[in-house]
């Protein structure tokens, strides 16, 4: 049956996808007609069974961009609407990864690196209260409801421990417990604690601590796939679902986990976004030595979550494939060194090896009621 997206897409131009996301797949299209000066475009739809691991707070990426656009954010997608059919659409950014330029674990060009901390600089001026688009309610976002309505980012505070208490919670409650009925036996072959991230865990008592921040706008997921760098070399920004606002620092610590920084730059970047940030937001680097590795350590714990129970999809999938020990090798190497960043925060008290790993998805990913 085709899909909603792919028949408007068809109405508009030539069709060049689908392009393959974690939540939605698009399909670029070369419009033709009125729209043909427009470029390439995109139009997307959610993938069936997609799964979250983050709690939202937008109801909408389209109304955010749209939101963005008139606030003057630069280097964003543009969105576009037929007023006929009412079919809105993202303009495609032409250019290459940021990803495909400077893999993970290498160095980020100065050039680039500039761009990106020009980022943090419009993120942090955008306070609670400045972008309009519709919010989507704790329910609805899948926001944990520890803490109640206080607890979701931009409710006009700057309680950071409370910030990070509702993370931890959405992901104990939604990325982990959700999960137990179906892939509770893999969590615990992994050695993975049935309480991990709760109320007296290590990671939830250094939550407590946090010293408080004034909140700005989030993008959530700034990683190498999600910067673009355009043939003029300006590096524009995408995949804005997962915006919220919230504390800055958690913005940062996002950020390094998932680009994987060498050590040294690493210490550079940190210090070129306080001289960044600070600025724009005073307070936001307000105990930033104390409070980023506490970001960091949630970020590696949360990363269990989501990377055990994804690599499972993958290698289930596989299975009875050519692909299928190949892919058993790479989720074995990949959870096994996510473990191993884990096994601080989550209190892990033995990792198992990646061979072991690599045993307990084969038997989990083969066995009939659990693919």
């Amino acid at each position: 049956m085709t899909s909603p997206a792919l028949r408007q897409a068809a109405t508009i131009g030539a069709v060049d996808g689908p392009l393959a996301g974690y939540h939605r797949e698009w399909y670029v299209v070369r419009p033709q007609g009125e729209l043909t000066r427009l470029g390439r475009v995109k139009i997307g739809e959610p993938r069936e069974g997609a799964l979250w691991f983050d709690r939202r707070y937008f109801a909408s990426e389209d109304e955010l961009l749209l939101e963005l656009a008139r606030l003057g954010v630069p280097r964003v997608p543009p969105v576009h609407r037929v007023r006929s059919t009412g079919t809105v659409f993202h303009g495609f950014v032409e250019g290459r990864t940021l990803a495909a330029l400077s893999p993970r674990g290498h160095p980020v060009a100065p050039a680039h690196l500039r761009q990106i901390m020009e980022r943090f600089a419009s993120l942090c001026r955008l306070r609670p209260g400045d972008v309009r688009a519709r919010r989507l309610r704790p329910d609805e976002g899948g926001a944990a409801d520890e803490g109640g309505a206080a607890d979701q980012p931009g409710a006009g505070h700057s309680d950071s421990s409370l910030f990070l208490r509702g993370l931890l919670a959405f992901t104990r409650e939604r990325a982990h417990r959700a999960r137990l009925p179906r892939f509770g036996p893999l969590f615990a072959r992994l050695g993975v604690p049935h309480d991990a991230l709760g109320p007296r865990s290590r990671t939830a008592t250094e939550a407590a601590r946090l010293t408080d921040r004034p909140g700005c706008l989030l993008h959530g997921d700034l990683h190498r796939a999600n910067f673009i760098v355009d043939p003029a070399g300006a590096l524009w920004t995408i995949d804005w679902e997962l915006a919220s606002y919230g504390d800055p620092l958690y913005d940062l610590a996002t950020h390094l986990h998932l680009m994987d920084y060498p050590a040294r730059q690493q210490a550079a970047v940190v210090e070129e976004w306080r001289r960044t940030v600070t600025p724009l937001l005073p307070g936001a680097d307000a105990g930033l030595a104390e409070d980023l590795p506490r970001y960091l350590d949630y970020k590696r714990a949360q990363s269990v979550f989501t990377d055990v129970v994804r690599q499972a999809v993958a290698v289930s999938a596989a299975v009875g494939s050519p692909d299928f020990a190949g892919q058993l090798a790479q989720a074995a190497k990949l959870v096994h060194d996510v473990l191993v960043r884990a096994a601080e925060p989550l209190q892990l008290s033995d990792v198992p090896s990646a061979g072991a790993v690599e045993s307990a998805y084969a038997d989990f990913c083969t066995t009939p009621g659990n693919r």
